[in-house]
């Protein structure tokens, strides 16, 4: 990547693409993120000023040189047409797997088990009961194909601003485009930060007058009745989480 300057000729010539940033290892190249642009999106990564996970491996990988470029699809139209086959490529290869934060913007659900393509395309809902009323988190942004059960976990039990924390919330609901991804008891709340975080990182701006649960997964009879199914719920109006089996 040394020569980068003589790519952007070429870049600008083959319309939209998908790339991939790869850490070179001997002979092999293996994937850590995945992206789509025109011109040369792809090499605007070697400039990184950030400070995440990404850029760090950027970074580092620039000065080994072992940082590769894999160009996966070009000469695509649209964007719209790179947008959907760059979250086909990330859902093939699994989001946990890779430093991309989302599959892609604008696409719609992605790589999902039988079950739940059932469950999108029947239309049917299921109601939280009341017995198991709590909070069903909105994890849009957070949530990933092929994520860990822990970073799952993770990714719901905090950081949140003003949730309600009396004994009426007892269970916690992951959910990504309406499916509940993983049922959670709600033993209590704490402050954010108060437990360790193995998964996930924040600054102190990110979590200060933030709450965060202390929990388990759910017994194994109220995970089946809600696990892989569409969340019926009322419209969140942009809100991370909603009240599910409650009168308010």
């Amino acid at each position: 990547m040394r020569q980068r300057k003589k790519y952007k000729n070429v870049l600008s010539e083959i319309g939209y693409y998908i790339y991939a940033l790869c850490e070179i290892i001997g002979e092999d190249r293996f994937p850590f993120y995945i992206g789509k642009g025109k011109n040369d999106r792809c090499l605007q990564h070697l400039d990184t000023d950030e400070d995440d996970a990404r850029s760090k491996k950027i970074k580092s990988l620039i000065k080994q040189d072992r940082l590769g470029i894999d160009i996966i699809r070009h000469g695509i139209k649209t964007d719209r047409e790179a947008k959907i086959i760059e979250a086909t490529c990330i859902d093939l290869l699994g989001v946990g797997n890779l430093t991309n934060k989302v599959r892609g913007s604008g696409v719609d659900m992605g790589r999902v088990s039988l079950e739940e393509i059932y469950s999108l395309r029947s239309g049917k809902t299921v109601r939280i009961k009341s017995k198991h009323a709590g909070i069903a988190f909105l994890l849009n942004s957070t949530y990933k194909s092929g994520m860990s059960e822990l970073a799952l976990f993770e990714s719901t039990r905090g950081v949140w601003r003003n949730p309600r924390r009396d004994e009426s919330i007892k269970y916690a609901y992951a959910t990504y485009g309406g499916l509940i991804k993983e049922v959670y008891e709600i033993h209590g709340w704490v402050p954010a930060g108060t437990q360790q975080y193995f998964e996930r990182e924040f600054a102190d701006e990110h979590i200060a007058n933030r709450w965060e649960f202390i929990g388990k997964k759910a017994c194994q009879e109220v995970r089946d009745l809600y696990r892989g199914k569409i969340l019926q719920k009322d419209r969140s109006f942009g809100t991370p989480f909603v009240y599910v089996g409650t009168k308010g």
